[in-house]
């Protein structure tokens, strides 16, 4: 059976491979194998959140657990208000920047973090345990969840005002909908909105995963930069003035020794994923700072951070982890941050990111049906060596299975963009067979 938990949960089409039946035992079984006695549980906007909710939150009472139901919020929160509020799980169920007919649910632990691999393991090992007799859990709301939230966020930033400074706000349509308007409009931004509606079927039409929307509002409306959230809320990329999309890895790099100036880290050091930037990477390294280089997936960027006590780390994509204040990415927090950065430098966005230097990247996305048979395939193996030999060393090749879509991302970086593009035709070409 293939496994079933990806880089971020279990995702899948909603009512097609994330059933309600596998939500409830997905509930039942993490209650089990974690030995939980408390869970909040929360959801982003999509249409079959609720059914998923409900059967879920059926299969953690049936092993026992008592479940505390959040409603909407954003996926940070649940890993921030598990840890606050002495929960032993978390749970959330959204499919994050994935499309509106997908689904998802991913956990967390009573530190906040997300599972292991080997704790994820456990679960799926109790799929097909039988119903208990035992304890049953109980329901109840989760009163006041997400102004807990909101406290936790203005304490990170308590001297922040953002009078005077006008900002367009994608929130996705998605979980950050309520949340990051009201907390903006308090700290007395003027916002220019967009996706600010609970509309599950329209998650991720803008937002961080279709940026287009936000560049044009940016431009149009006079704002001095744009934020934009995913579905969930745990990533936030930011538009500059002219329109110009900032990737984390960007930001990062041009953040850290700002940082590292005023006190804010322990150490000189960044973690990046393999797919971050060379440029970025080379930025740091002259400035004196450590890069760590660690696989695809925000968790990953966490447990890196902490076994190597290191406080600023994420992905391109705009998981972004300020180890000071939080153990996972969180989008209006990361806002918050960088907002409060700038304010302090006197900086705009392109002012800030302006000597971070970019080598040129080529990136496509290939569906295919199968993506573990596909990335298995001699085929694709025999073009990624070709891609490496026509490269010659001035440049890389990342091909790698997406862990929450049926996809093969392949990333191309050098600095003759010509010759990336080549280099990644020659393995889409290999995959035409699997799409």
């Amino acid at each position: 059976m293939p496994k079933l938990f990806g880089t971020d949960g279990v995702r899948g089409v909603a009512g097609v491979e994330l059933t309600a039946d596998l939500a409830h035992r997905l509930g039942r079984a993490a209650g089990r194998a974690l030995g939980a006695r408390r869970a909040l549980l929360a959801r982003d906007t999509r249409l079959s959140g609720p059914d998923l909710e409900r059967a879920c939150a059926e299969g953690l009472a049936a092993a026992g657990v008592d479940v505390h139901l959040a409603g909407v919020l954003p996926s940070p929160a649940v890993s921030h208000l598990v840890r606050l509020g002495g929960y032993d799980l978390g749970v959330v169920i959204s499919a994050s920047h994935n499309p509106p007919e997908d689904n998802g649910i991913k956990f967390y632990d009573r530190e906040g973090l997300k599972l292991s691999p080997e704790e994820e393991d456990r679960v799926e090992a109790r799929l097909g345990d039988p119903p208990s007799t035992g304890r049953r859990g109980k329901w109840a709301s989760a009163e006041g969840a997400g102004e807990a939230y909101t406290r936790f966020l203005r304490g990170a930033v308590p001297d922040l005002s953002l009078a005077g400074m006008a900002i367009a706000l994608d929130c996705a349509y998605g979980a950050t909908w309520e949340v990051a308007p009201q907390l903006f409009r308090s700290l007395g931004g003027k916002l220019v909105l967009l996706g600010a509606e609970p509309d599950g079927g329209r998650i991720n039409a803008t937002g961080a995963a279709s940026l287009g929307a936000l560049q044009a509002a940016v431009k149009s409306g006079g704002a001095e930069l744009g934020v934009a959230f995913d579905g969930d809320g745990d990533r936030a990329l930011f538009v500059t003035q002219e329109g110009v999309v900032v990737e984390g890895d960007r930001l990062l790099a041009a953040l850290a020794p700002l940082l590292g100036e005023w006190g804010e880290l322990r150490a000189p050091a960044v973690v990046f994923t393999v797919l971050a930037n060379g440029g970025a990477e080379r930025y740091l390294s002259r400035r004196g700072f450590r890069v760590v280089r660690v696989s695809v997936g925000d968790r990953n960027v966490s447990w890196a951070m902490r076994e190597e006590g290191i406080d600023l780390g994420g992905e391109p994509s705009g998981h972004l982890v300020f180890g000071r204040y939080a153990l996972t990415g969180d989008g209006i927090l990361t806002a918050l941050l960088v907002l409060r950065a700038l304010r302090r430098a006197g900086w705009s966005l392109t002012e800030l990111v302006a000597p971070v230097p970019l080598d040129p990247q080529v990136r496509e996305d290939v569906p295919v049906r199968d993506r573990e048979a596909a990335f298995a395939s001699p085929a694709l193996h025999e073009a990624v060596a070709e891609a490496e030999r026509l490269l010659g060393g001035k440049g890389r090749i990342v091909v790698r299975p997406s862990g929450t879509q049926p996809l093969i991302r392949v990333l191309a970086e050098g600095p003759e963009e010509g010759l990336l593009r080549q280099a990644v035709e020659l393995v889409v070409r290999a995959l035409e067979a699997f799409r």
